[in-house]
């Protein structure tokens, strides 16, 4: 800073002193020498700066979000890996999709979106039976999870298991049944005219 102030003020004293009152021109290389010097230096500061914060964000205040997060059980290696997941199913990996999915329901059994998104990649891939499992074990860790309810029943269905679908479905429309879709299913599963 006190450089700045001593650069400043000698800037000042040879335009308004020497260049003005003398009305020389020569000054100028003196006045251009000076501003490149003062503007360089207040780059430097100013990337200091920048630098200075950043090194505060990286060193402080993401490891505090980190230990916040993870008192509040979002694990900072889970996000990455269900991120990684999401954006390897994006692009129509599943099977590295899975791989993502399995290490972190590995490290982390109640793990409700790595059960959900792991079950979503089976469904996708056509291992219904696995998806179920995964479905189930969503439903063991968020009891309330009605569309996994939905869609374990759906799975059923197209596995040829109507009475374990229509078990699901009746589970499903008595704890909730504003779910239009599975109170539709249901509707079409028992009111289906029986062949004779």
């Amino acid at each position: 800073m006190m450089f700045i102030t001593v650069a400043f003020a000698l800037f000042v004293y040879i335009f308004l002193y020497k260049m003005i009152r003398k009305n020389d021109t020569t000054y100028l290389w003196i006045l251009s020498g000076q501003a490149i010097g003062i503007l360089i230096n207040l780059v430097s500061v100013l990337t200091g700066v920048f630098f200075a914060v950043l090194c505060f964000t990286l060193c402080i205040v993401i490891p505090i979000i980190v230990i916040i997060m993870e008192k509040r059980g979002l694990y900072f290696a889970e996000i990455i890996y269900l991120l990684a997941a999401k954006a390897c199913m994006y692009m129509g990996n599943t099977k590295k999709a899975k791989e993502f999915l399995i290490v972190t329901v590995t490290k982390n059994d109640t793990s409700y979106y790595g059960h959900k998104m792991l079950a979503e990649a089976y469904e996708k891939e056509g291992g219904m039976r696995k998806a179920i499992e995964e479905y189930v074990r969503v439903l063991e860790i968020r009891k309330n999870d009605y569309q996994s309810y939905f869609t374990i029943s759906v799975l059923l269905k197209d596995l040829g298991r109507k009475d374990e679908s229509i078990q699901m479905l009746k589970t499903l429309t008595a704890k909730k049944p504003e779910l239009f879709e599975a109170t539709e299913m249901l509707r079409r599963f028992v009111f289906r005219p029986r062949k004779v």
